[in-house]
């Protein structure tokens, strides 16, 4: 059997897909894998065969070993983690898989350090790069000390995602709280789990984001994006986005912050652009392709066959001009924005929706619009469209089922 170049993790997730399309559109034979049979990725004609392995978040040993397996039997040469449940399991395990295929991320330290945003914050501070009011409390009283001069409502996120799951696993996402009595239940859990919080000053802005190929302490390419629209309107993963001027302060901190890391490899710097400046905070530091990654493809930055040249040895000049004004979106995750908006579901009362109309109207012009992209649909390779498109009208059809059925009884 002919070896297969790179196996690709994430199969199931947009940015896994669209890694698997560039490095296939370029003749990179790749193994897409995926925790499910029915990853996305699985049904592009640029995957030359699939692999379902185990939830790495839930048996990351088990995963290892499957992922060992994989690289076995198609003779794999590189590893590309794409998603964050897999850098971390592949990170733990790295000395085991380094033994059988080279992996196509940064050291063991950087990618620890990704992960844990406390350190991030302290980082950026010593290399002047501005960050929110930050605290991390390690207790309810220091908690209530700590905040006296913050303004509510503020954002809690773990430093170091805990390893749990399930509906507990549902208290650790990035939640926003309007006054200290529902901040200090979610603390209690925190507290709880041994999980440090992390403590912020919501920042309301536009979120700006940077995608990085760095080199051994060189920037080979930086690219720039509004995310426009994201999953929920107080924020979170954006759904619509678009390419945007390079702001060289944007560059600057982001360049400064992965050499600061001794970051090797793609990475996403997210920040938050104050109102009416150029003025920018620090959201946090993402060491993996991120969920946007479309748009940047579409606009020119093959970060994916890029960072495969950079792992082969056959690096070329990537720091060129891109398409700016080029906008993608998530169909499946913008409807669910927009359901979100007409239902007034905001879960953060201090935080306005964005008006009904407005958001109705921009969601049905995007249909018509040339320059909005698809972040799964595409001409040339079919598949993944039309099953995320199936899945949309199953999803829907189910729910109105249901609620008639609710209605009869």
């Amino acid at each position: 059997m002919r070896g297969i170049e790179v196996l690709v993790t994430g199969a199931d997730q947009r940015q896994g897909l669209s890694v698997i399309r560039s490095l296939g559109r370029r003749g990179v034979s790749v193994l897409a894998a995926g925790p499910f049979t029915s990853s996305m990725g699985f049904y592009s004609r640029y995957a030359a065969a699939q692999w379902v392995y185990p939830s790495p978040t839930d048996r990351p040993a088990e995963f290892s070993a499957s992922l060992i397996g994989a690289i076995q039997k198609y003779q794999v040469k590189i590893v590309m983690p794409v998603v964050e449940s897999t850098l971390v399991a592949v990170n733990q395990y790295r000395a085991e898989i380094e033994k059988h295929a080279s992996l196509a991320m940064a050291s063991r330290e950087a990618v620890d350090l990704s992960l844990d945003k406390n350190r991030q914050i302290r980082l950026a501070q010593e290399n002047g790069i501005p960050v929110p009011k930050t605290c991390t409390p390690s207790s309810l009283e220091e908690a209530e000390q700590s905040i006296q001069g913050f303004v509510f409502p503020v954002v809690l996120k773990p430093s170091v995602k805990p390893s749990v799951s399930g509906a507990l696993g549902a208290d650790f996402k990035v939640s926003f709280m309007d006054s200290w009595e529902t901040l200090k239940e979610r603390l209690a859990i925190y507290f709880r789990c041994n999980a440090l919080p992390v403590i912020q000053e919501l920042c309301v802005g536009n979120g700006i984001g940077c995608g990085v190929l760095m080199d051994r302490g060189k920037a080979l390419c930086c690219y720039q994006y509004h995310r426009g629209r994201e999953n929920h309107p107080t924020g979170g993963v954006p759904v619509r986005y678009e390419s945007m001027e390079l702001w060289p302060h944007v560059r600057d901190y982001s360049v400064r912050m992965l050499k600061a890391m001794n970051w090797n490899g793609v990475a996403q710097v997210e920040w938050k652009n104050i109102p009416g400046t150029q003025k920018v905070v620090l959201m946090e530091v993402n060491g993996r392709f991120w969920a946007s990654l479309p748009g940047a493809i579409h606009a020119g930055m093959d970060f994916p066959f890029w960072l495969y040249e950079l792992w082969t040895g056959r690096t070329g000049t990537y720091d060129k001009p891109y398409r700016t004004g080029i906008a993608s979106r998530y169909l499946r995750g913008d409807l669910n924005r927009l359901e979100l908006v007409l239902r007034g579901n905001n879960g953060c009362t201090s935080v306005p929706l964005p008006p009904r109309q407005r958001e109705v109207l921009d969601f049905l012009l995007d249909f018509f619009r040339r320059r909005v992209k698809a972040d799964i649909h595409s001409w040339s390779d079919p598949a993944p469209g039309l099953r995320e498109a199936r899945d949309i009208l199953s999803e829907f059809l189910k729910r109105f089922t249901r609620k008639i059925s609710q209605g009869r009884t």
